[in-house]
């Protein structure tokens, strides 16, 4: 070879290994976009595993307005309109449970990941039973559903206690009917002031004709209930059974009780 081209030689075969990829080296990797679509009251996919930096886009496919609410609230989307989107790019690792505010049993998961974590986790939906864990109530949308289900339980009882006592003509079946009547007149305000708490809070996500008449019926119930334990109370003092008249007017508020809790499903489960 001729010692003039040694150095060109030298400098191309430089350049091409410059040109070619080192196998070992760790390239860096592209961010992702991953599609979580809300519909019929879901989050679908419930678990997404995604790695740090990737783009996670929210599409509202439902009839409602929902959120993307993170239960630590790291992030949130604000209402997110049917056909409307939300996206977030995620930067930390870690294991995130949200939820939608108006409808907190709409619940997901997002796991963020590091590159180095991808390989092991991506997919595999790590921490969906941490989302399971009992944690005590604190806000209106744990604590009311709680209330509500011990009003629409002890009415109806009472209402059936005192048909079997009228029937079996047992005052033990009128004095049970009695004091589950006094135990729910004592509920129900509790119950209404952590619906109006939630509405308060999260109103704005809610369909307005909904909850409109859902709170001020609520409302009318606490009041009727506790004029139907003061009108128990007095049938109770005279020692007497009560009458067709009472019975009626407990049977116009189960009825009331039955409607307020369909407006509380279509406003929780979209039925």
């Amino acid at each position: 070879m001729n010692p003039r081209y040694g150095p060109f030689l030298l400098a191309a075969v430089w350049t091409l290994l410059c040109a070619i990829p080192i196998a070992g080296l760790e390239q860096p990797a592209s961010s992702a976009t991953h599609l979580v679509v809300i519909r019929q009251m879901h989050f679908d996919p419930p678990t997404v595993s995604v790695k740090v930096g990737d783009t996670v886009q929210w599409k509202n496919e439902d009839i409602f307005t929902h959120t993307v609410t993170a239960d630590d609230s790291s992030f949130d989307s604000g209402p997110i309109a049917p056909g409307q989107s939300w996206t977030g790019i995620f930067k930390v690792p870690g294991m995130f449970g949200y939820h939608c505010r108006p409808h907190p049993n709409m619940a997901a998961q997002l796991v963020v990941v590091s590159a180095r974590e991808a390989e092991q986790r991506l997919g595999t939906g790590p921490g969906l039973k941490e989302s399971l864990k009992w944690t005590p109530p604190h806000s209106p949308q744990e604590i009311h559903p709680i209330l509500v289900n011990f009003t629409a339980a002890l009415l109806p009882l009472a209402l059936l206690s005192d048909i079997l006592g009228r029937v079996f003509r047992r005052a033990s079946l009128h004095n049970a009917a009695w004091w589950m009547t006094l135990y729910a007149a004592a509920i129900t305000p509790l119950t209404a002031a952590a619906g109006w708490w939630w509405k308060h809070t999260a109103g704005s996500d809610l369909p307005a004709n909904l909850i409109t008449v859902h709170q001020w019926l609520g409302t009318t119930i606490a009041v009727l209930f506790i004029v139907l334990v003061c009108w128990r109370w007095m049938i109770k003092k005279r020692g007497d059974a009560p009458g067709p008249a009472y019975l009626v007017a407990e049977l116009v508020v189960v009825l009331a009780l039955v409607y307020q809790g369909s407006l509380g499903g279509k406003m929780l489960f979209g039925k």
